[in-house]
């Protein structure tokens, strides 16, 4: 069986200029991808330390700092650390605020649907000049929640709505410390 090879033609110096100017301006359009970390070179270390709970809804500081690692994990390219030490940035919150206001009572007047409200404070340090890399003291979060009528189950239905919340309070920081909102 013999095997027909076609000959190879150098390539003309008129194609290898459109080559480059076809490669220079796909380059230079301005496209960048959507996730390009936007922090000061040489952030590549994060280190999230536990948010402070200002509250008096239990554990709701460990479900958002559990939330953001994730999310960082997830969204960011940046490796996290536990120790701020050995971290490029270091990110700090404080829980401001979490309510839940019923919206709709039902037959024996007890709530059945609540507004879930979730109030807090971030900021990022850079490690190496101690300057804020990011700061958020507004963040406020709602999300209507049904909720069992049962009194007895009242509260352990209100862990899932912390948990919703949770999540986008999280996706909005890293959107926002990743692309400088």
């Amino acid at each position: 069986m013999r095997i027909l090879r076609r000959p190879q033609t150098p390539i003309s110096t008129h194609q290898l200029l459109l080559l480059l100017v076809t490669t220079w301006q796909l380059v230079s359009c301005g496209y960048r991808p959507a996730v390009r970390n936007r922090l000061p070179l040489g952030v590549r270390t994060l280190s999230i330390e536990p948010l402070k709970n200002e509250t008096t809804t239990f554990e709701v500081e460990q479900i958002l700092t559990r939330s953001l690692v994730h999310a960082f994990v997830e969204g960011s390219g940046l490796k996290i650390v536990n120790d701020p030490k050995k971290a490029d940035a270091v990110l700090k919150g404080v829980v401001s605020g979490v309510s839940a206001t019923p919206v709709i009572f039902g037959q024996e007047t007890f709530g059945t649907a609540f507004l879930v409200t979730l109030s807090a404070r971030v900021q990022v340090l850079d490690q190496r000049s101690g300057r804020v890399i990011f700061e958020n003291n507004g963040y406020i979060f709602r999300e209507q929640y049904v909720i069992n009528v049962d009194l007895k189950n009242f509260f352990s239905e209100l862990n899932p709505a912390l948990e919703r919340i949770a999540r986008d309070f999280s996706t909005s920081v890293v959107a926002s410390v990743i692309e400088s909102f």
